[in-house]
């Protein structure tokens, strides 16, 4: 594959730009995670580095084409630099990583220097700010007149589907270790009937994936044991530890959200009004420019 690009290939004028100027690139997962990184939190980056999806230099997208596309920017002698989503310790069943809650003893699992992994589960969880869920329910609520009173208690009831999502960890990643796909995020069951489905479901699976399964109870147990009290606290403690997709189709139920609004553009256009940027990706962006110098 070239690294010469056609024009066509982007979107903005200052993507051209970066590119033909061999900007240090920033390589991210998918096109959720540049559309973010570049249209909605780092718009001010764009003179410092070229952002794109790992797909743009190799085969494949997700976590495992980020390293092979950032070895592949190197080779081509353009500086590059990855950004992975936590549950890359999830697919790699790296179950210490993944519920390690301190941040220096989790930034000792990395092992490349040029990829950085994301404190939180998937990139949409830097869209579930405690304070903007409020917000979200007034603008995306099915019918506001019925429904409109969940707007002041949608931090309580973000705390509850985290519960019931902690609760069926162990299910999933036995699930994962057998090397089948769980899909279901448990429709709207609470959580004695999730409980009981992952434990039925357990049964079946290998002894293996049992033992797995338990291992990842033990970690799910001093992960909630660690928890702050305050609520707003304990919603963003909980978002390194929670399968994200699954917790926003809860949430699009309990909440009695519409379907007709992309909650992304939504939960992303909360974020510009409050010109918020992921503080761990800022920290980290502002590392990167030391480390390659000014552009």
């Amino acid at each position: 594959m070239s690294n010469v690009a056609s024009f066509d290939e982007f979107d903005t004028d200052l993507e051209i730009d970066a590119h033909s100027r061999g900007l240090p690139r920033i390589i991210l997962e998918g096109a959720t995670d540049v559309w973010l990184f570049r249209d909605v939190w780092f718009t001010n980056y764009m003179a410092k580095f070229e952002f794109i999806s790992a797909s743009r230099l190799v085969d494949g997208d997700g976590c495992t084409a980020v390293p092979a596309a950032v070895e592949k920017s190197w080779n081509e002698e353009i500086p590059a630099f990855g950004i992975l989503d936590r549950d890359v310790y999830f697919r790699r069943k790296v179950w210490d990583a993944l519920y390690e809650p301190e941040e220096i003893r989790f930034r000792t699992f990395e092992t490349n220097d040029n990829v950085f992994v994301s404190e939180l589960w998937e990139i949409e969880a830097h869209l579930i700010l405690p304070e903007v869920l409020t917000p979200w329910v007034i603008g995306c609520s099915r019918d506001p007149i019925r429904f409109g009173h969940l707007a002041a208690d949608a931090l309580q009831r973000a705390l509850v589907q985290c519960d019931i999502l902690f609760e069926a960890a162990p299910y999933l990643a036995a699930m994962h270790s057998d090397g089948k796909a769980a899909t279901s995020s448990f429709g709207e069951l609470p959580l004695e009937q999730v409980r009981d489905i992952c434990a039925n479901r357990l049964s079946n699976l290998s002894t293996e994936a049992n033992q797995q399964a338990q291992v990842v109870a033990n970690f799910v147990i001093h992960v909630r044991d660690s928890a702050p009290d305050e609520p707003a606290a304990r919603l963003r403690y909980y978002l390194k530890f929670i399968d994200t997709k699954r917790l926003l189709d809860r949430l699009r139920n309990a909440l009695r959200l519409t379907t007709h609004h992309n909650n992304h553009q939504m939960l992303a256009g909360f974020m510009s009004q409050r010109a918020y940027e992921p503080e761990e990706f800022k920290r980290h962006l502002a590392h990167l420019i030391e480390r390659v110098g000014p552009a």
